[in-house]
């Protein structure tokens, strides 16, 4: 297993190696690799800081419980967005915002 204070380094690692290897090679699939090797240091180190950010909601909205400690089963966690909005006795909705929906081009004056 490889130590956690290397592994949380190693997205740093593949973008400095790759601006490194953009920098003094020459050809053109030296550049290409690195460009690739760049972009995978972004995506390893953005996709880590969205699981992060998605554990700490889980957590916030279950009250402390990590996503790991189920009950048997593991249930995926819904996102808030996918959640459906609480019903209401009103057949139609409110509009969001204050304003009123214009009238018809044909009843104007």
């Amino acid at each position: 297993m490889i130590p956690k204070p290397f592994y949380e380094l190693l997205p740093y690692i593949y973008m400095l190696i790759g601006l490194f290897g953009a920098i003094s090679l020459e050809s053109g699939w030296g550049k290409l690799c690195s460009v690739v090797l760049i972009g995978s240091g972004i995506v390893v180190q953005q996709l880590r800081a969205r699981h992060r950010a998605h554990n700490e909601l889980f957590r916030k909205l279950n009250h402390g419980r990590s996503p790991q400690s189920g009950s048997g089963a593991a249930a995926e966690p819904t996102s808030r967005r996918s959640m459906p909005e609480p019903r209401s006795g009103r057949s139609m909705p409110e509009p969001r915002s204050g304003r009123s929906m214009p009238e018809p081009r044909s009843k104007r004056i």
